[in-house]
């Protein structure tokens, strides 16, 4: 499929963005009903859903078990649901794709959260892609930032991950799965909202000479982007969870 076919004469794509414009984005934090989990989050950008628990910082009693005496262990394991791709291919958490892909997101959020606060503890984030429309792994990244934010770890910054790609000759921003299937080149990008500190860039095929500079500049405008809309989620929890104190509070005192 050509790339007239992903862009109007007009600029705009099949779904109707503008090529620096990324798909809607969603979010709930903290609402896992009855999971033990310390931290969650589900993160939307568009139909791709992923949604992402943390346990910890949990004291590693073994001695056996201590990987690092000075600061956390922190991993991530990674999954997507039999019924979020529309191949229907379930990837279960042991498979190779996955396990490379889950070290992408565990270096990712290893380079914010403030892992010698907590000597000999171990932080355990499990991930997993609900629905795979494409950008799911910035989708992940997202999810798992979001609830390491509700677990109460503490980070430097937070991590917030879009990718980009090469629609022909023109670079556009969080391809969904069609836009993915046109064969151009792909970017995914991860890095600090404040400081812009890239902390994970992967690449799919040979980006064209020249382009590179572009398309990077594209799927960080797309960080920012995704970023606010993010923040203005932790803002609603945040607001939701001191009126929800203040109502306890007050219930006691009465």
């Amino acid at each position: 499929m050509g790339s007239l076919e992903y862009i109007t004469p007009e600029g705009l794509r099949i779904d109707g963005r503008h090529v620096d414009e990324p798909r809607r984005v969603c979010s709930s934090i903290g609402r896992a009903g009855d999971s033990e989990a310390d931290g969650y989050a589900v993160f939307e950008l568009g139909t791709t859903k992923a949604i992402a628990y943390v346990y910890g910082p949990m004291e590693v009693r073994q001695r056996s078990q201590v990987v690092h005496t000075d600061r956390a262990t922190l991993s991530c394991v990674l999954s997507t649901a039999a019924f979020g791709t529309t191949t229907r291919t379930w990837r279960p958490r042991g498979d190779r794709m996955s396990q490379e892909r889950s070290v992408w997101i565990q270096q990712s959020l290893e380079s914010a959260v403030l892992l010698s606060q907590y000597p000999r503890s171990h932080i355990r984030v499990f991930v997993q892609i609900l629905e795979a429309d494409g950008a799911g792994i910035a989708a992940a990244i997202n999810a798992a930032t979001l609830a390491l934010v509700d677990a109460g770890i503490q980070m430097r910054d937070l991590v917030v991950a879009c990718s980009a790609g090469m629609l022909g000759r023109q670079p556009a921003v969080d391809l969904n799965r069609d836009e993915e299937f046109a064969g151009g080149a792909q970017l995914l990008l991860a890095e600090l909202v404040g400081s812009k500190n890239v902390v994970l860039l992967e690449v799919e095929s040979k980006v064209p000479d020249g382009e590179f500079a572009r398309l990077h500049d594209m799927a960080s405008t797309g960080c920012q982007a995704v970023a606010q809309q993010m923040k203005i989620g932790l803002l609603e929890h945040a607001t939701r969870s001191f009126s929800l104190r203040f109502s306890l509070r007050s219930g006691q005192k009465s």
